[in-house]
This record gives C-alpha cells, structure tokens and sequence, in this order.
C-alpha cells in the first residue's frame, strides 16, 4: 500500500514538472517570437511601450520595449504608466453596472433624470451613451477640440461645450462613436455616487482589485515611472503636446501599468465587481459590434472583447479573447503607423497563428526588372503627385515634399519609407498590372492611382 502511494505522488511530481517545463517552453515561445518582431523596429526607433500576454491566467510575457521618457532615457519596463485615452471608457461602464446593481440608476433610464436642462435629455438613456448610439456630437471632433484641451475643464465645463447642439440623429437610430456619450457618463457616476469620478473608481475598482498603479492621470500629481508620449512624422521623434487629462474623464483620462490591467482582465473572468448576469449585460453586442465600453467581434475565428485607444503620443489596447482565456495588452507612447498590424500580430502570436514581420532586420533582394514595374506617376489628389522611380538597382519616391528617398524593400510588394515612417504598399488590377499604391502612415492609408 505505502509502495502504491510512492508511486502515485512520483507520477504526481513528474506530471506537475512535465507541465512546467511546458509552461517555460511556451513562455520562451512567445518571448522569442515578440522579441524578434520587435527587432526591426527599435533598430529603426520606431515603437516603444510596453507587452503583456497571458492565458489561462498564467502570464506568458510582460515586458518593456524602447524608451519612456526619451529626455532622461528611461526604458519601458513592466511598471510604467501609460495614460488609456479610450481604453478608459470600460472603467467607465463597469462603474456604471456597479451603481445599476445598488439600485441607484438603471441603463434605461433617460439622461434628462440626471441634468433636468439638457435638450432632447428625454429622448437619450444610458443605454444610448453606452453604445454610442445616443447622437450627441463627439466634442473630440469639434474644430477647436486642440486648442481647448490643454485648459482646465471641469465635467460640467466638457458637457457645455455640446450640449445645446443638435443630435447628429435620433438616438438608437444607429452607432457613431462619441466620447462625449462618455463625459455624460462620468457626470452622472459623479451626481449619483456623491463621490468624484476618480473617487469612485478608485475606491470601488482600482483598490478592491490591488490597481496600485492605475489613476487619473494629471500632471500635477507626482507619478513615478509615467511614460511621455512622442510622435515621429519622418522628421524626428517629439514629444507629444500638453494636454489638461481630466478634460477627457470618463472617456480617456486613466493612466495603468500592463500588469495592472491584467489584474483588470481576471477579475472580468469574476463576479467580484458585478454579478455575472451584469457582466453578460456589459459585454452584449449592440449596433456595430459595440457593447458597454467593448467591442465584441470575431478575430481568427474566436470571439474577442477588446477596445483600443488613441491619445496624444499613446496608443493602447486590451483584446480579450475569452473562449481561449487569452489576453493581449498592449501600452505604447510612441504612435506608430503600424499599430493595428502590431496588435494583429501579437494576438496571432498568443494564439499560435500566422503573422507577418512589418520590417524585417534586412533588405529583400528584387531583381532590376521587376522592380522597374513599380516605376511611373501617381496620383493623390490634384496638388499631391508622386513619381517613382528606378536607379542602380533602387527604387526612389519623390513627391512635392521630398526628393529621391529610397525605398526599402519588405517583401515583392511592400517598401519602408525612412524618411517619412510610412509604407508603401503596390498593388495590381486583375491583369496583373500595377495600378496604385497604397502610403500607410500614422494609423492612416493614402490610396494613390497610377496616372502614367
């Protein structure tokens, strides 16, 4: 019998090392594979943040990459701070659920309850704001949005700046995206709880889940290992304006370490914060995949929650991919062009799928006659015209704003433009022949057609 029991607890030991060993292995995987992705572009300086990928609980990868504060040349590490900008907006939305499961509001209820004055208040719910359904005119649109938010704003300041502007449509009548649904949001957490809205979640969020490093960001406050936000328009790497974060509160105004927001991603996987009937309710789709603060769609064939966010030189996302228990945190102060490809490519890594590399650590070798196709005039729009062309083995890009810049070849197709932190991507009519180009730079594409 005790023979029996010896064996037992051996195989017990060896199954319990068989799947650390695996566990390491895994990690090592993915840490290779991020590490080399990674590569080409801290070579050229063009991406640093910060990564962390889990599944099953288990973190896989957390890991800083590049600088956060160029001026004193401080790494990224796995402790510094990003401000969210829209990745906020769940925080947002939990505390909403929160204060509906106390009974002291509900998602139906209509906006006029909680600011008696506002025009057409009767017509817009919680619900609406939620899902951007509401209508009301996103503040972050209007014209004088950059001159304004490096000022002190107070909620209600936000609020009257759009409040007496007509509906952009009847409210559920379709989904446009708001962040002053958001600011609305954060007032009536405010008018409903007594508490600020940095009060309130801190004391009802950030704390009960150890977020000892997730706030509001201010810079009044002293915050160790906060992370600058920079821009590199191809002339050199800035640092990012100035701007007034509470400004944004409810729908961009939280700062967080990657480690912390994982701590954020296990606790939605519980009912620690809300029950799970309130969790199933804040993760239902609505018009254009938008649920309360997530989007909920399909990528790689798995269902994913996720959002990202944008704030001046920060670019962030969470994507949750629930059926797997993976997640992919992404924090980064520098605003790459690459970005939606980087965050393809680090879910695709988590999950074991394809990916391609964006750069590559080296030029790929065309041969002159097939290069000599990409040749001729393109078109942006009538004052914008490019010319490429070939010499000494090399293709060139000249337009109104630059002369003779090399390309770089990534592939048959695509090109790294150095000068300008873009790619340039050739593409074919159903003939085969070259027929445009595609710029992609700074999260944006510039369809270009081939004119001669």
């Amino acid at each position: 019998m005790i023979k029996k029991y010896f064996i037992e607890f051996f195989v017990l030991i060896f199954i319990i090392q068989g799947f650390i060993v695996g566990q390491e292995k895994l990690t090592d995987d993915i840490e290779k594979k991020v590490d080399e992705y990674f590569a080409p572009l801290l070579l050229e300086d063009l991406i640093s943040g910060s990564i962390l990928i889990a599944k099953g609980g288990q973190i896989l990868l957390s890991k800083g990459y590049g600088i956060a504060n160029r001026e004193y040349d401080i790494k990224c590490t796995t402790d510094t701070k990003y401000r969210l900008a829209s990745v906020s907006k769940q925080f947002t939305s939990m505390a909403i659920m929160m204060l509906e499961e106390k009974g002291l509001l509900s998602t139906k209820d209509t906006l006029s309850k909680f600011i008696h004055d506002y025009p057409n208040g009767n017509k817009i719910t919680i619900h609406h704001l939620l899902t951007h359904t509401s209508g009301v005119v996103n503040y972050s649109s209007l014209p004088d949005h950059y001159e304004t938010w490096s000022k002190p704003h107070t909620i209600q300041q936000v609020i009257e700046r759009f409040k007496n502007m007509p509906l952009n449509f009847e409210p559920g009548e379709k989904f446009e995206y708001s962040n002053s649904g958001y600011v609305l949001l954060a007032f009536i957490i405010e008018k409903v709880s007594g508490k600020t809205y940095e009060e309130f979640l801190t004391e009802n969020i950030f704390k009960p889940l150890g977020m000892n490093d997730t706030g509001i960001d201010s810079h009044t406050k002293i915050i160790r290992d906060r992370a600058v936000g920079h821009y590199n328009a191809g002339d050199g790497i800035t640092q990012a304006d100035y701007l007034y974060v509470q400004y944004t509160n409810g729908a961009g105004s939280i700062y967080s370490t990657v480690n912390d927001m994982f701590k954020w991603d296990r606790a939605l996987y519980t009912d620690k914060l809300i029950s799970p009937k309130s969790i199933e309710k804040m993760f239902a789709q609505f018009i254009a995949n938008y649920a309360y603060g997530w989007f909920v769609r399909d990528a790689f064939g798995r269902k994913l929650i996720e959002h990202r966010g944008g704030i001046n030189g920060f670019l962030t996302m969470i994507q949750r991919f629930v059926d797997d228990d993976v997640v992919v945190i992404s924090l980064f102060n520098y605003v790459s062009p690459f970005v939606n490809e980087i965050n393809r490519s680090l879910a695709a890594i988590a999950l074991g799928e394809s990916y391609n590399p964006i750069l590559i650590p080296y030029e790929v070798e065309l041969h002159e006659d097939f290069l000599k196709q990409y040749t001729g005039k393109y078109k942006l729009d009538e004052d914008f015209e490019i010319t490429i062309s070939f010499d000494k083995g090399k293709l060139f890009y000249t337009d109104p704003d630059i002369n003779l810049a090399e390309l770089i070849a990534q592939n048959n197709s695509k090109f790294f433009l150095r000068q300008t932190v873009a790619l340039v991507h050739f593409l074919k009519d159903k003939e085969g022949n070259v027929n445009r180009i595609v710029i992609q730079q700074n999260e944006n594409q510039f369809p270009c057609m081939k004119i001669e």
